[in-house]
């Protein structure tokens, strides 16, 4: 069932009103039954997927609560009897048990999510080793599989949960119910944001009552999204498509206009899915994270990924980039790193020799750093999809943003060369405008079909400037003049949005309007949707891009 669907709309308004007449104590019960059912339309099949990351995830988190109880426990009763030493052994040994138990569980949930993922990815370069080594054409059958909706998105949220009570964070829930919920509430499922337990839980149980102010608030919300998905992202879509298939015949500027209108489309897909499913859980009293903070005024790389995704960002950060810098191994490769320049080239060093050195001391210290970096930017790549193309897009991602850390020096000298005003409007501007651009092309990956592709359409975008028509955008590729002209002013809208936003909540200031006002600004919202949404031939109202992931 899909978020852009009149079906959506009839079911939230049915699940609205039953979770609203059940007893506030019973409403987490609608919950999941809701959850549950809007998952079942994506296909009965799907709910084995489901059902076994909820109970291997629940098992896993009650083996490892319980060990850390039979810990205590053993500990109190044999208090005065144990030395320090075997209660230190003691502890190793549960701990030892509690990880295994955790990679059971991780191994389990992140193992099915790589089958289904890289099965094909596998089997076509074992077919081609084949091929190429020993001539063998009997070639393995690809396995054709689809991702159950949501996959990527429940099981990390659920490793996260299991994560966090194995590092003692929260208590594990004790309810198998409710823990259904925190993995399967739908709002959040086809696409984020990706939750922690200690988060979203007390929303999902909480009592909650019925305020006509957050069903029109959450409603507000819905309409802005709709807005982003439907009058910008689904509407720029063909063009992008076809410019780059046709990029043989289109370069330059054709080009330069497909990049900048996909950066469009993906953040209007996006954030405007993820609009509809805060707003769907406002109006049952629900409050998600936010997953996007005006990404495109950032002023650095690393500032826009802090500014996009943000959750799954944070999911990186903390499982992935904080356990790999804070590794043993790391850490004394680092060492290892500067103990060797040391020897090799000596602390009084000079010259070549003293370069050596210093470089050799400031890669120690960089190693606990970009080691776990560059780890979550190619997992990062890998999750977004099992084709090459996003590997590379991910560890480019790496490469820019080592090069901004590193060369942050240059730049701020060459500020205080030039006297420039670091705060100044220009050179914020120039910092938002280079790292829009950078962005944008780095997104030439995910429209390419593969690597050399995309190569081949970033050296496009450098020449054929003079051939550029207008008029082969309207009647070539797939935009025509009104859809142009609606785009353009749309994306202006939401970029001015974006930028009041800064100041604090739109919808907050609206609802400080007198009513008709209020009413007016939501009749004008609707409208444009209704009157501006992309419904064209061959229009596929499921297919957000991040879905796919």
């Amino acid at each position: 069932m899909s978020f852009i669907s009149m079906d959506f709309a009839l079911f939230v308004t049915a699940a609205l009103l039953v979770y609203y007449i059940f007893p506030q104590k019973y409403r987490w019960v609608v919950l999941l039954a809701a959850s549950y059912v809007f998952y079942g339309f994506s296909g009965a099949a799907n709910f084995a997927y489901i059902l076994v990351t909820t109970v291997s995830t629940f098992v896993c988190a009650m083996l490892i609560a319980n060990k850390g109880t039979e810990q205590k426990e053993y500990l109190k009763e044999h208090k005065e009897s144990l030395t320090k030493e075997e209660k230190k052994s003691y502890k190793a040994g549960i701990k030892k048990k509690q990880r295994l138990i955790l990679a059971a569980g991780v191994l389990i949930n992140f193992g099915i999510l790589v089958y289904l993922k890289y099965a094909d990815w596998t089997i076509a370069y074992i077919n081609l080793f084949r091929l190429s080594r020993f001539g063998r054409t009997d070639f393995i059958p690809f396995k054709n599989l689809v991702l159950p909706l949501g996959i990527s998105f429940y099981t990390f949220q659920a490793m996260g949960y299991l994560i966090d009570i194995y590092y003692g964070k929260y208590e594990r829930e004790h309810n198998i119910f409710r823990f259904a919920l925190f993995v399967s509430f739908f709002p959040q499922i086809i696409q984020g944001p990706i939750s922690r337990f200690g988060e979203l839980a007390p929303e999902l149980y909480k009592e909650t009552e019925f305020e006509f102010n957050r069903i029109r608030s959450g409603f507000y919300r819905i309409m802005w999204g709709l807005f982003k998905k439907l009058v910008i992202a689904d509407r720029l879509a063909a063009f992008v498509t076809e410019t780059i298939a046709q990029r043989e015949n289109y370069k330059g500027l054709y080009i330069l206009l497909a990049v900048f209108f996909y950066s469009m489309q993906i953040y209007g897909d996006f954030s405007g899915g993820i609009d509809v499913a805060l707003g769907v859980a406002e109006m049952f009293g629900i409050k998600l994270h936010e997953n996007f903070e005006r990404p495109f005024f950032s002023k650095s790389i690393s500032e826009y990924w802090q500014r996009w995704h943000m959750t799954l960002g944070t999911w990186f950060k903390d499982y992935i980039f904080y356990p790999l810098s804070l590794n043993k191994g790391i850490i004394k490769l680092g060492r290892l790193v500067r103990e060797h320049g040391e020897k090799r080239y000596g602390k009084e060093s000079t010259g070549i020799k003293g370069l050596c050195y210093g470089f050799t001391q400031q890669l120690g210290k960089r190693i606990p750093i970009y080691v776990p970096m560059f780890m979550v930017w190619f997992t990062t790549g890998m999750w977004h999809g099992s084709q090459n193309r996003y590997v590379v897009w991910g560890l480019f991602n790496f490469v820019f943003i080592v090069l901004g850390t590193e060369l942050e020096p240059v730049s701020l000298m060459l500020v205080e060369r030039f006297k420039l005003n670091e705060a100044g409007l220009m050179m914020r501007s120039y910092r938002v405008f280079k790292t829009f651009w950078l962005m944008s092309f780095l997104r030439i990956f995910d429209i390419s079909k593969d690597v050399p592709s995309a190569f081949q359409a970033f050296k496009y975008i450098f020449t054929g400037w003079g051939n550029f028509n207008i008029v082969n955008v309207y009647e070539n590729l797939f935009l025509p003049k009104e859809d142009f002209i609606v785009a353009v002013i749309a994306i202006a809208v939401m970029f001015i949005f974006d930028l009041i936003q800064r100041k604090g909540s739109i919808r907050e200031r609206i609802f400080r309007l007198p009513v008709p006002l209020q009413w007016v600004m939501l009749s004008l919202l609707v409208t444009a949707v209704a009157v501006f949404g992309y419904y064209g031939p061959g229009y596929d109202a499921g297919s957000f891009i991040y879905g796919a992931f």
